[in-house]
């Protein structure tokens, strides 16, 4: 008796070491984090992110695609990829596509303005907030990332499965329930019945199971969301009452997708040795409980996607908000900029920079007409039009200006700069420069263009007499048109 005494406090003595362990773990790496956090704020980012979940950074943009969003011509002129990178601080993928969506989404009247982006940012960039700020932040890293794959590509393979229906599961519940009680008639036919019910439900589970495995990953993700989501709206940070809100009312909308989700994403346990694990393991196979609840599960989600929409964009933007103000004061100055709606385009820019450039020089300007900039090679025409088109396409977007005064109206951003030929296209680079110029010409609203060496591609005498054509044009419908050549 005592030595099964002594073997019981043993057992019990490692479980609590165990839990302490944890718990101090736990709390060394958010004290790590908080220093990390706050050591970094302010600074130009170190963060790696691979080509392969680069490439679907985009995919909240490609779902919510609207007029007036910055074309792939535009946005590679203007080496926007870099000044993804050179502002991407978040700690998720919801904020990695919202920032990326807000970079390429400037607004084009007043309405269309961001303004709750402005307003968190404004907010996290006070120093007062700074405690604020890194609360936050621990809540989004714990939400991470969803791998090199958008949470909305997931969701369209989900969608892949098709209507899935919970009766076959029902009936492999019940199979064995009824050789059972066939055994009370013919104890041998029920035998038989129970042991072929058995294989059966283990050979359906296996099938199916591996058709569900790669969609478990999407619903893990969502699960970290809604726990983010809930972590946030308890915060109730003074500022975030709106976002605070908004959160703990989606999470309410998916409190029956949570409710006994461990079973569908607990790992199989059968190798652990854990005879608790093994036996659960065994009962969930011979059940089929977790694919009983993954089809209730993404019945939830096909019916919500746009509450799983509303979470992303609540805290990605969250997310966002504070890459952007570690931007802001990254930068040596800044701005807010002046903007207004006026039939008449004209733009006004002090001390104008280029951000990537570690010691820029100073520009200012004041431009109520078109602009003709000259130059010899290698005298900065090209970097001054970048930085005049990034001065206003973030101001648009996220209210930050790299200069230290900015008053403008509200544009449509086009440009035509790095131009090549397209040769699986058949096009020659006149033509690709003739098609950009184009599409420039059939853009609608208050246009500000940037064109840099017009029709370079041609013969002398043609281009010049083609060209002044060209910027007529854009200066006879109104354009406010900035070229170098």
């Amino acid at each position: 008796m005592e030595t099964q005494i002594t073997f019981l406090g043993m057992i019990i003595s490692i479980g609590i070491a165990v839990v302490i362990l944890g718990v101090m773990n736990r709390k060394r790496q958010r004290q790590w984090l908080t220093k990390r956090f706050t050591e970094t704020f302010g600074t130009i980012p170190d963060k790696k992110i691979s080509s392969e979940r680069y490439a679907q950074v985009p995919g909240y943009c490609r779902r919510h695609t609207k007029a007036g969003q910055i074309d792939d011509i535009t946005w590679n002129d203007l080496d926007m990829d870099a000044i993804y990178h050179r502002i991407d601080n978040t700690c998720s993928s919801a904020g990695e596509e919202y920032l990326y969506y807000s970079l390429r989404t400037p607004a084009v009247t007043k309405d269309e303005a961001d303004g709750n982006l402005h307003r968190l940012t404004d907010l996290m960039w006070e120093e007062s907030r700074a405690d604020d700020r890194i609360r936050l932040q621990l809540a989004l890293h714990e939400l991470g990332g969803t791998g090199k794959y958008s949470l909305f590509e997931y969701l369209d393979l989900l969608g892949t499965l098709g209507t899935r229906s919970n009766t076959k599961h029902y009936i492999a519940i019940l199979m064995p329930v009824a050789a059972v009680a066939v055994m009370f008639l013919h104890v041998e036919t029920g035998i038989l019945l129970l042991i072929a019910a058995l294989i059966g439900n283990m050979l359906t589970y296996f099938r199916e199971k591996r058709e569900i495995e790669p969609f478990i990953v999407s619903f893990r993700y969502l699960l970290r969301l809604m726990h983010c989501a809930e972590s946030i709206a308890q915060m109730k940070i003074p500022g975030m009452e709106p976002e605070s809100e908004e959160l703990s009312r989606l999470t309410e909308a998916f409190a029956g997708f949570r409710r006994g989700a461990g079973i569908v994403m607990s790992q199989s346990q059968t190798g652990s040795g854990n005879p608790i694990d093994v036996i659960l393991d065994y009962i969930r196979i011979l059940l089929h409980l977790d694919l009983i609840k993954f089809n209730t599960m993404y019945a939830d989600v096909m019916q919500r996607r746009d509450e799983i929409d509303g979470m992303v964009t609540v805290i990605g933007r969250i997310d966002a908000a504070i890459s952007v103000a570690s931007f802001r004061k990254s930068l040596p100055a800044w701005c807010r900029p002046q903007l207004e709606e006026k039939p008449v385009s004209r733009l006004q820019i002090t001390g104008l920079y280029h951000p990537l450039l570690a010691d820029p020089v100073v520009n200012s300007i004041t431009a109520d007409r078109s602009v003709l900039l000259t130059g010899s090679n290698a005298s900065g025409k090209s970097t001054f039009l970048k930085a005049v088109a990034l001065c206003a396409l973030l101001g648009q977007s996220i209210d930050t200006c790299p200069a230290s005064g900015y008053a403008g109206e509200y544009f449509r951003i086009c440009s035509s700069m790095a131009l090549r030929d397209n040769l699986t296209g058949g096009d020659s680079y006149f033509m690709v420069e003739i098609k950009s110029l184009k599409r420039i010409l059939d853009t609608d609203g208050n246009l500000l263009c940037f064109i840099d060496e017009v029709l370079r591609g041609t013969n002398t005498i043609e281009r010049i007499a083609a060209s002044a054509e060209i910027l007529k044009t854009f200066a006879g419908r109104g354009a406010l048109c900035f070229a170098a050549t």
